[in-house]
């Protein structure tokens, strides 16, 4: 059975720096930032959103658990346009338990987590490319509102 455990200030630590390292490299891969900015601006990005790290007010930062086993992240916040809307700023199943509808479940568990705090709308972000992701939101009832496009202009 699939649950949150509250993320404990101990691991807040790793995943901190494991989420900001990632959140770089992928605003490289995307060209929203430069090697040389991206690492300074994530962990600045992180610093606005989580000022008070696991202890901010309306950031709920979870383990996914299955079996007693870790296996994931997952943050939601309120939503900073809407106070009816949850926001989810992370989600990630670890790699060696993906393939098993983990994260359709992880998914149908913040969703309900989010109604349980009042929420009446969820929304997230996911990188332009990221099919895998965008397959297991869409199969968990996400639907596509905003669509950001680029060109690089070097002819």
């Amino acid at each position: 059975m699939i649950r949150f455990r509250k993320m404990l200030p101990a691991e807040f630590s790793q995943y901190r720096q494991a989420a900001i390292e990632q959140f770089a490299l992928e605003k490289i891969r995307v060209g929203t930032w430069t090697q040389t900015t991206a690492k300074k601006l994530a962990e600045y990005e992180f610093n606005i959103l989580l000022p008070q790290g696991c202890a901010t007010p309306v950031n709920y930062l979870f383990k996914i658990v299955v079996e007693n086993k870790i296996v994931g992240n997952f943050w939601l916040a309120k939503s900073a346009n809407s106070s009816k809307t949850a926001f989810i700023y992370d989600f990630e199943i670890l790699p060696e338990f993906q393939n098993q509808g983990l994260g359709t479940k992880a998914l149908d568990l913040g969703c309900k987590f989010a109604q349980q705090q009042g929420f009446s709308k969820i929304e997230l972000h996911v990188f332009g490319g990221n099919q895998r992701a965008i397959h297991v939101y869409q199969k968990a009832g996400f639907s596509m509102t905003d669509i950001v496009m680029q060109r690089k202009l070097e002819f």
